[in-house]
């Protein structure tokens, strides 16, 4: 029991420094986000903008950091979430997905922030741009989940199941309870990107509670 005890105490311990050594990556290339974008555009794109410009961030910044670790197994190892470098070499196919999939959704995110739209003149892209952007990723999204549906096993897809429970529930609840503050008058405005923001976040957060109830977070 006190060597289990012990084990358990190192992967956590294994798994906040990851943590902490993903916070300071990521808190980097936020820091170099922002001070690209300039604080006028910032000032222009306003609150909700910028939320969905950050989960956009966080999405692409995963498709980095995996990305990373595949390219260089043995110091990836040591930043992601797994138990060796052999085990990266090993998943390679599937998390090679991973960051296509993560990586296209963290653009098109950035695309729709700084989209061009009414009231939010500077944009940098146009909105057609980043209509045509979202609905190819939507497109090539349900193509890509089909030709690649047999790629996983029983646990892969139970938890994709499971991630996108969470996700339906989580943004299911916000949003009712945003959209009723809304329109009772209780002042908390809920606009469509809002919506767009909730839902993807959502989505990476419904992933995280199901790999962390399966004690996954810690390797």
């Amino acid at each position: 029991m006190k060597a289990m005890t012990q084990d358990d105490a190192q992967k956590w311990k294994k798994t906040a420094v990851k943590l902490i050594a993903g916070a300071i990556v990521g808190g980097g290339v936020s820091a170099a986000a922002l001070g690209i974008a300039g604080t006028s555009l910032l000032d222009a794109m306003g609150p909700s903008r910028v939320a969905l410009a950050a989960v956009g961030l966080v999405y692409a910044m995963m498709a980095m950091l995996v990305g990373f670790g595949l390219a260089m197994p043995r110091a990836g190892a040591q930043l992601l979430n797994v138990g060796d470098a052999d085990e990266l070499r090993e998943e390679r196919a599937g998390m090679m997905t991973s960051v296509i999939t993560t990586g296209t959704m963290g653009l098109v995110l950035l695309l729709l922030a700084v989209a061009r739209a009414p009231g939010f003149e500077a944009g940098l892209v146009s909105a057609h741009a980043a209509m045509t952007a979202l609905v190819v990723a939507v497109a090539g999204g349900i193509v890509a989940s089909w030709a690649w549906r047999n790629r996983y096993d029983e646990l892969n897809r139970q938890l994709g199941l499971e991630g996108c429970f969470w996700a339906f529930c989580l943004s299911w609840v916000l949003l009712s309870l945003w959209a009723a503050a809304d329109f009772l008058g209780f002042g908390l405005a809920l606009t469509a990107i809002d919506v767009v923001t909730t839902l993807s976040a959502m989505m990476l957060l419904g992933s995280f509670i199901a790999i962390g109830r399966r004690g996954m977070m810690s390797r």
